[in-house]
């Protein structure tokens, strides 16, 4: 065989370290994704079903009270959900060798605001446990009014970047 003169092979010596790394990284592991979309009007039913007061007779009084009522349950919806994201994200990195938010921008949405978009880089032996963890918060974040979509097992294609 002949040498190559267009510099690849030295090209590759220097690179030979990283694409060691990535591999060591990556093999015997599969990526799985997850996206978490706030269905705001079903969280929203689900709160006003909850907490209900008797309706008196209409009063300025009373719709500034309705006002502040829709506002702070807002705010508590927003807060909730950031608190539901991060305790999924947290549970299901624990069964990941890496995981990684991706941004918002990155994949657009439709139904609501996109709360989570993630990858998971889990080890094959863990991966049956991951499903299995994803599918129970899925079936019981999607009662309380989200979205959640699980991916994969994919190639680990989020995981060889450095």
């Amino acid at each position: 065989a002949e040498a190559r003169t267009d510099g690849f092979d030295d090209w590759l010596a220097g690179e030979r370290a990283r694409i060691d790394a990535v591999l060591k990284r990556v093999t015997n592991h599969l990526e799985w994704g997850a996206r978490v979309v706030l269905d705001r009007a079903g969280a929203r039913s689900r709160k006003t079903r909850s907490g209900r007061r008797a309706a008196g007779a209409p009063s300025g009084a009373a719709f500034l009270e309705r006002k502040k009522a829709q506002r702070d349950a807002a705010i508590e919806l927003v807060e909730r959900a950031r608190e539901v994201v991060e305790d999924l994200y947290d549970r299901l990195a624990a069964e990941a060798r890496l995981a990684r938010r991706r941004s918002a921008s990155e994949m657009p949405v439709q139904g609501g605001p996109l709360l989570l978009d993630a990858a998971f880089l889990v080890p094959k032996t863990r991966s049956a446990r991951f499903a299995k963890l994803a599918g129970r918060a899925t079936r019981d974040l999607g009662r309380q009014g989200y979205r959640v979509t699980i991916t994969g097992p994919w190639p680990p294609y989020s995981f060889i970047q450095d």
